[in-house]
């Protein structure tokens, strides 16, 4: 069995964000879902990600996350996707989600304003994307099988 030395997130403040790509799928079109994307993209900017490398997406209701999370996996380069929405969506659109998620190897969260553990909770979703990018980029560089793995290549 191989031994694996665990990683602390210290060790990834060396990773650079500049060139990482986040997509942000908003349900709605409304003021409010422009309060939703502004603080995410103040979020992510204020960590180091250019506003370039922000894309963002709308669906018109929560039952289109799915399609809208399938668009960033086939159609772009983006890192992570940042689900944004007025109410939590149904289990069931998580669960498509975390398909995707999987079989893109692409982090996927969801943030929303009745989030039942969010104080703030577009700043904290945006955080835990970076967290998870920021992760998945060391355990690729740790890898002794693949060197320059291509994300969506691996399921």
């Amino acid at each position: 069995m191989k031994n694996f030395r665990q990683s602390t997130i210290m060790e990834t403040e060396h990773l650079s964000l500049a060139d990482k790509m986040f997509g942000i799928l908003c349900v709605d079109d409304n003021q409010f879902a422009e309060t939703m994307i502004s603080e995410v993209v103040g979020g992510l900017m204020a960590a180091g990600c250019i506003e370039q490398n922000i894309k963002i997406r709308r669906v018109p209701l929560e039952d289109d996350i799915p399609m809208g999370v399938q668009f960033f996996a086939e159609y772009t380069d983006v890192d992570a996707v940042i689900v944004l929405s007025e109410v939590v969506p149904f289990d069931y659109i998580k669960q498509v989600v975390i398909d995707i998620q999987l079989q893109w190897n692409m982090p996927t969260l969801f943030g929303s304003s009745n989030a039942p553990d969010a104080n703030e909770p577009y700043l904290t979703v945006a955080e835990r994307a970076i967290a998870m990018v920021m992760l998945q980029e060391e355990m690729e560089a740790e890898s002794d099988e693949i060197m320059n793995p291509d994300r969506k290549s691996i399921s």
